[in-house]
C-alpha cells in the first residue's frame, strides 16, 4: 500500500463520483478508475458500492477512510511545518480563487508577480468551494465570503459591489414607454430567480427572466442584450458593451478575503504573494466598492 493509493481513494470518498474525483486530483478519470480497481485488488475486497447515486463505501471502505483521514492529515502537518519554515521564493505556489476575480480582476497582477519571482511557479485553481487549506489542496484562497473559517489566517481585503447592468447595444430599449413593466431579469437558479435588495427594488415591476448558473455567463447574457443583470461592479464597470441603468447606484454585496493556514505565516513565499496581492487589491478599491463608475452617454442617459 502506497500514499497515492489513499489520495485517489480519498478523492472518490468524499466526490462520491469518478469524474469529480479526477476533477479534484486534476487528473483523467480513467486514471482514477483504473487506480480504485488496482486498490480493491491489492485489499482484496470491495471498497465501494457504485449504483445510481455514485460511489458509496462499503463497510470495509467506511473504516479504512477513517484511518486515511487521519493519515492525511498527519501527513498534511508536515507538509505545512516544512513550507512554513521554506525561506527560499521558489518552487510552486497553489492559490484557489474565483474565477471571475483572476480572469476580471487580477490575472495582469499575477503576471508582474511571475515577472518579479521568476522562480515561483503559480498553480491556479478557479473553484468556489472551500478547499481544505490544512491538507495544503491550496496554500493562498481568495473566497467572496461573509465569514471566512475561524482556523485560518485571514483578512479582509475588498467589500464588494453590484448594480444593474444592460447592454450597450440595446440601450433604446430603455426610452420604450413600457420598459419599467416589461423590463426583465437574468436570475441564477429557481430560488435565486429574482434578485433581491435596494438595487432591485427600484424596478418592483421587472418580472423574472432567464436562468445563467455562472456570473461570466450573466455577463455575456446581459451583453447580448437577454435582460438587466445584477452584475458585481468589478465584473462590468469597465466593459464598453454595458452600462449602469438609472439610478446607477451599487450596494456592498459580499466582501473578498485573502486566507491561508497559520502554519505558513513564516513561509516567505506565501508572505511575499500575500502582500503583494493586498497592495494590488488595495490599488482597485474604487473598481470593487462601484466608485469608478462614471454614466456613460447612451440613448437613455440623454433623455
Amino acid at each position: 500500500m502506497n500514499w497515492d493509493d489513499l489520495k485517489f481513494f480519498l478523492a472518490v470518498a468524499r466526490e462520491g463520483s469518478i469524474r469529480a474525483a479526477a476533477k479534484s486530483l486534476n487528473v483523467n478519470h480513467a486514471t482514477v478508475s483504473r487506480r480504485i480497481r488496482q486498490f480493491e485488488a491489492t485489499i482484496g475486497n470491495r471498497l465501494f458500492e457504485r449504483n445510481h447515486a455514485g460511489y458509496v463505501t462499503t463497510r470495509l471502505g467506511e473504516e479504512i477512510l477513517q484511518e486515511a483521514m487521519h493519515l492525511e492529515e498527519r501527513l498534511s502537518t508536515v507538509s505545512r511545518m516544512m513550507a512554513g519554515h521554506d525561506q527560499q521564493l521558489k518552487g510552486n505556489l497553489r492559490i484557489t480563487l474565483p474565477e471571475t476575480i483572476g480572469d476580471e480582476l487580477l490575472m495582469n497582477d499575477l503576471s508582474d508577480f511571475c515577472r518579479m519571482h521568476p522562480q515561483v511557479d503559480l498553480e491556479l485553481m478557479e473553484s468556489l468551494r472551500p478547499f481544505n487549506l490544512a491538507n495544503r489542496e491550496a496554500d493562498v484562497a481568495l473566497r467572496i465570503c461573509t465569514t471566512p473559517p475561524d482556523h485560518l489566517i485571514g483578512r479582509k481585503v475588498a467589500s464588494i459591489h453590484r448594480a444593474c447592468y444592460y447592454s450597450v447595444h440595446h440601450a433604446q430599449d430603455l426610452l420604450t414607454p413600457d420598459w419599467l413593466t416589461q423590463g426583465r431579469w437574468i436570475g441564477w437558479d429557481d430560488r435565486g430567480q429574482r434578485p433581491a435588495g435596494q438595487i432591485a427594488a427600484d424596478y418592483p415591476r421587472f418580472r423574472s427572466g432567464h436562468k445563467m448558473m455562472s456570473a461570466a455567463l450573466q455577463k455575456q447574457a446581459c451583453k447580448a442584450g437577454m435582460g438587466v443583470g445584477i452584475l458585481l461592479c468589478y465584473m462590468a464597470d469597465e466593459d464598453p458593451e454595458l452600462f449602469r441603468i438609472p439610478p446607477y447606484t451599487s450596494e456592498h454585496k459580499y466582501d473578498l478575503w485573502l486566507l491561508y493556514h497559520p502554519d505558513l505565516r513564516t513561509s516567505a513565499k506565501v508572505q511575499t504573494f500575500v502582500r503583494f496581492i493586498t497592495e494590488r487589491i488595495g490599488q482597485k478599491k474604487d473598481l470593487l466598492e462601484g466608485k469608478a463608475y462614471r454614466p456613460r452617454l447612451t440613448g437613455s442617459d440623454s433623455e
